[in-house]
């Protein structure tokens, strides 16, 4: 039964991200990357399920994306194809980093899962985002990773939520 509950976590939390996709992203102007929620999700699925059951979901994730616009209005194609393609292919990775980093904890804290968030899921995805932005853009790294400082407010907000929702809900899912 474990099994059954596990993929149906999974499931739900590709779910999750997709529904935040529906939300509509906040363009900032002066680069082509708009803020979205779908990185809380992607931040929820590292601290809740764990690393190898959280990138499954965004695996998983990724593949309704090529049948519907789950990326906020894109498929994944279209999303692979456009300047915010390092930070989308950089959410995969995020589930494993915040797990490694939190196994580094000796208990489960909501200190601890802010911090996991903050160094996998925010500063891991907007360095890998601003590298291929630079690419993509032709533009130098240092201006791409200074103008990636704009996520930094709203993805601490998001890091904070996420943490605070791992804390109360962790042990009633027992998976990770």
């Amino acid at each position: 039964m474990k099994n059954v509950r596990e993929l149906l976590y999974i499931a739900m939390m590709a779910t999750i991200l997709v529904i935040l996709g529906f939300i509509p992203a906040i363009p900032l102007g002066f680069i082509p990357v708009p803020i979205v929620l779908q990185n809380l999700g992607v931040m929820l699925a590292g601290v809740l399920l764990g690393g190898k059951k959280g990138s499954l979901s965004i695996l998983l994730f990724y593949l309704l994306g090529l049948f519907i616009p789950a990326f906020s209005g894109n498929t994944f194609f279209a999303v692979l194809a456009g300047p915010t393609a390092g930070y989308v292919v950089a959410w995969f990775f995020v589930p494993m980093l915040v797990n490694l980093i939190l196994k580094g904890f000796k208990t489960s804290s909501f200190i601890g899962n802010v911090i996991a968030i903050l160094l996998g899921g925010v500063l891991f995805v907007d360095v890998a985002g601003a590298v291929y932005l630079s690419v993509y853009m032709h533009m130098p790294l240092m201006t791409s990773l200074l103008s990636n400082l704009a996520f930094i407010p709203g993805d601490t907000i998001k890091a904070i939520l996420a943490s605070l929702i791992a804390y109360k809900y962790k042990e009633q899912l027992a998976l990770a």
